[in-house]
């Protein structure tokens, strides 16, 4: 069975038989997959023959997984095989602003996944005959690790350049001359920048597509950027849960100018998109949470996850793929628990309050996130206060650094009457934080025309494109193979 019919419309999608086996399979030898089971109203033999009755099945929260853990460390009392056939560990960026989602997956899951993601990438046209520059760090989260491997499934080449300078990795993807990118939506904008500045586009260095994640974004901007950088984006999502959607061959922009679609195949994950208070299903185009069960989970019992990441629904055979596959739409996927993504980073506002009123002095505080002219990600931090300790911003600043691994710059105002200007038509909304990076923020600049280019000034020496400063032009770049 592939569906299950809900008066909303087809809204959960995936291969239901598969995933009430693995309950039942997985409660046998978990605790903490039992207790749900007995916790709802449905019976292990409702659960089994009727699939309406899976909505009965208590969802498991992010609070849940971090309490087992605390309970029984490190993995908490969800394994479903030995820990010797565990193949891969995965930590989330912290649910809570602190604590870490650990996430395990067999070694027959692994090859599975890893088969599933290069099926995926196949489908955009990515192939062995590929050189993909990868900017996300391959770390603890489970996205760098499964990309490298689906790329080692294609036989494509992969650039691990997480590390280098934006100048360098520029120079790196000429010389290797990478066809494939991926990056955040914010990086992707830093990176098409510094090329304009040497006056080149990303297609002039041999780049023809863009995967990125991690940040909604507008149709306006994906269109300047694949009409300024001369490349086509896609997007993925993915959780540190193992739930995965990629973006079909429309890309993230479909061939009627509007939003694409990311898929998920019904072998990999059982997904719903309920409303958040309700629980019920939503239509095709309304908005709900993710509510997911991995299928590639033999190792970890994970039933009817809460991601806290509201999308919005596409029904099957709603895009203009064809596919017969459900989705959610492009661009828009968002977090509920008022996250935001800076340089790669998750960061709570929550969790930076707690720092920034722990000093005495601070009566109020603003943050702006925005792109400076270099299209880098830049964070400011306001705060009002009475009282100004000569050393107050540095020892904010370095007090947020070590929360959060991020430069705040922060200004600190000492006049009610400069605060209540700079802030003027904010604090009746008692918006804190404000994200200047999307919609109009995030347009590239307009293509400079060659006499334009001619008579710009440069800010700084650029290394040529394709050429590493100090080397010679014969040698080898230091990006890892």
């Amino acid at each position: 069975m592939k569906a299950a019919e809900s008066q909303q419309g087809i809204s959960r999608f995936g291969s239901w038989d598969v995933a009430i086996f693995s309950l039942l399979r997985a409660a046998r030898s978990s605790r903490f997959v039992a207790d749900p089971i007995a916790r709802s109203s449905a019976t292990p033999v409702e659960l089994q023959s009727d699939p309406a009755s899976w909505d009965r099945l208590a969802p498991t929260s992010k609070e849940d997984v971090l309490a087992d853990q605390r309970a029984r460390p490190p993995y908490g009392s969800r394994p479903c095989l030995p820990v010797k056939s565990i193949g891969l560990i995965v930590e989330s960026s912290g649910s809570s602003g602190s604590d870490k989602e650990i996430h395990y997956v067999g070694r027959q899951d692994m090859a599975r996944i890893r088969r599933s993601w290069a099926e995926q990438m196949r489908r955009l046209g990515i192939s062995a005959s590929d050189v993909v520059a990868f900017t996300f760090p391959i770390g603890m989260s489970g996205g760098g690790i499964k990309h490298s491997r689906a790329y080692e499934e294609l036989g494509a080449k992969l650039l691990r350049i997480a590390h280098l300078s934006t100048e360098d990795k520029l120079s790196v993807m000429a010389y290797f001359r990478a066809s494939v990118l991926v990056a955040t939506p914010a990086y992707l904008d830093r990176l098409a920048f510094a090329a304009r500045e040497t006056g080149k586009a990303l297609h002039d260095l041999g780049l023809r597509k863009v995967l990125t994640a991690t940040q909604s974004v507008t149709v306006e901007w994906v269109r300047g950027i694949q009409e300024s950088a001369g490349v086509k984006l896609y997007e993925w999502y993915g959780t540190s849960s193992g739930l995965a959607a990629f973006t079909c061959s429309e890309g993230m922009v479909n061939s009627r100018a509007g939003r694409g679609t990311l898929h998920w195949g019904p072998a990999s994950a059982l997904i719903e998109v309920a409303d958040p208070v309700t629980g019920a299903c939503v239509a095709d185009g309304e908005k709900g949470d993710v509510i997911g069960t991995p299928l590639f989970s033999q190792a970890e019992g994970l039933f009817r996850f809460r991601t806290g990441d509201e999308v919005t629904f596409v029904a099957p055979g709603a895009c203009l793929c064809g596919s017969s596959e459900p989705g959610i739409q492009n661009g828009t996927v968002r977090r509920l628990d008022d996250m935001f993504k800076i340089k790669g980073s998750n960061v709570w506002p929550s969790k930076c309050e707690s720092v920034i009123f722990g000093f005495d002095e601070v009566e109020d505080y603003r943050v702006r996130i925005r792109l400076d002219d270099d299209r880098r990600e830049r964070v400011k931090l306001e705060v009002r206060t009475s009282v100004a300790p000569p050393d107050l911003a540095v020892r904010i600043e370095d007090s947020l650094r070590r929360r959060t691994g991020l430069k705040f710059e922060v200004v600190v105002r000492a006049s009610g009457a400069d605060w209540e200007q700079s802030t003027s038509g904010e604090a009746g909304k008692v918006k804190r934080w404000i994200d200047e990076r999307s919609g109009a923020s995030l347009q590239p600049p307009p293509r400079q025309t060659d006499r334009e280019n001619e008579r710009a000034p440069t800010r700084r020496a650029q290394p040529r494109i394709g050429h590493r400063a100090g080397t010679p032009r014969s040698a080898p770049t230091s990006a890892t193979l």
